[in-house]
């Protein structure tokens, strides 16, 4: 219980200081509350005031508190990009990997030296930019035949090398690495010499040594580096042939491959020539036979090793196409035929091929100049299996024979060959 009078324990302790009037009455007041008399009434309880109502309705609450409400995908998606687009705009850098990385932003340094060409590649120019890239094409391919002329003298023409500057007796020190990149240094040094030489002289119509046809065109160094480099593959690619037989054989077939290719596209495009004048004669459009892989295939030699095979199929083509002594040493082709084709598909393509040779004839009795030899093509009744895939075949196409022996049945093979419903006009049962 708390003390309401000063304590004193004995006479020798100070006096405690005298209370004022206020503090007497107040004490008095505390021990009579304490300490009742008896028949006296106790003073009233003290009545607390009441508290307003709560309001319900809006109840005042921290928005923090208040439990969070799930959101959906689309708006946690458009909030995930409003803050990439944020830190976009910010454009904050990465915070450094330690505290005593430099806060001061690096800069990338540009390059300097990047290379400016104007005629590397042939897409995009003139006729006369055309010309000078292949004068300078040809300066470049005899500079470079220097380093290596074990490699390619073979492949050199008559108008190349028909002078010898005095530039070219340094080459004997360098010779081109086959066995690297075009990134080794003995290569580039050689790249760097045949581009400055020709650049020297071709690079200023006013100077003695410019011999372009066309002073207007302008052209860069890096151009002659490219032309260099370029030169430098093929010889590389020509190398590795003859110093791997496996890469050899590889490159014997692509060539092979290539070669048909190019065959058969030369092959449609002298027919689409006889196009007008078979629609004249039969009144109907072959255009939807003029697919370069629908063409025959014309080979010069069987694709195998055996000298002896080859020679015996040189032999069978020179006596198919009665050739005398003096046309038995030229070249002569064998017409292999696809063997998907009907007889209504090679006999429309027999006609056109007769056109053209009324065409040549009829154009070789009209010019003066003596035509260019054509090469013999005979056939020895011999067909390829190659599967028509790609563009649709029209019925009258296919051979009944053919189809029932090679893809009736085959459920890859009917899924990848694409077949019209009808035939075009003039063909077949149209």
């Amino acid at each position: 219980m708390a003390h309401l009078f000063p304590i004193t324990s004995g006479p020798n302790d100070p006096q405690p200081s005298p209370l004022s009037a206020e503090q007497w009455n107040y004490a008095l007041r505390q021990f009579q509350f304490l300490y009742p008399t008896p028949g006296t009434i106790p003073p009233p309880t003290p009545t607390m005031t009441p508290l307003p109502p709560p309001n319900i309705a809006s109840p005042v609450l921290d928005p923090a508190l208040c439990a969070p409400q799930p959101e959906s995908t689309e708006s946690r998606l458009d909030s995930i990009e409003r803050e990439l687009d944020l830190l976009k705009t910010q454009k904050r850098p990465n915070p450094p990997l330690d505290d005593d990385a430099p806060s001061k932003k690096r800069r990338k340094k540009k390059s300097t030296n990047s290379a400016v060409y104007i005629l590397k590649s042939a897409t995009g120019l003139r006729e006369d930019q055309l010309s000078v890239r292949k004068e300078l094409m040809k300066m470049v391919k005899t500079e470079g035949r220097r380093f290596n002329n074990r490699l390619c003298d073979s492949d050199s023409s008559s108008d190349d090398g028909d002078d010898e500057s005095g530039s070219s007796l340094s080459h004997a020190s360098l010779s081109y690495k086959f066995s690297a990149t075009v990134l080794d240094a003995n290569n580039i040094k050689i790249f760097d010499r045949i581009a400055n030489l020709i650049w020297s002289e071709q690079h200023d119509p006013k100077s003695t040594t410019y011999s372009l046809n066309h002073p207007a065109v302008s052209f860069s160094r890096d151009d002659l580096l490219a032309f260099a480099k370029t030169n430098f593959r093929t010889w590389k690619n020509k190398w590795r042939g003859e110093t791997d037989e496996d890469v050899g054989k590889k490159q014997a077939k692509a060539a092979q491959r290539d070669r048909q290719e190019l065959r058969r596209k030369e092959l449609k495009a002298n027919r689409i020539k006889a196009v007008p004048e078979y629609k004249r004669k039969y009144k109907r459009d072959p255009m939807c036979i003029m697919e370069t892989d629908w063409m025959s295939d014309e080979i010069s030699a069987p694709d195998t090793d055996d000298e002896d095979t080859k020679a015996e199929h040189r032999r069978r083509l020179i006596k198919a196409a009665r050739l005398g002594p003096a046309q038995q040493e030229g070249a002569v082709w064998e017409v292999v035929r696809p063997g998907f084709q009907s007889t209504e598909m090679m006999q429309v393509k027999n006609d056109l091929d007769k056109i053209l040779q009324d065409q040549r004839d009829a154009k070789k009795s009209k010019s003066k100049n003596r035509a260019r030899a054509r090469i013999p093509r005979v056939s020895l009744s011999k067909t390829h299996d190659h599967i028509p895939y790609g563009t649709a075949l029209y019925p009258f196409m296919v051979s009944p024979d053919w189809y029932a022996e090679n893809i009736a049945g085959n459920e890859e093979f009917e899924k990848d060959i694409r077949m019209n419903v009808a035939d075009p006009p003039g063909f077949g049962d149209a």
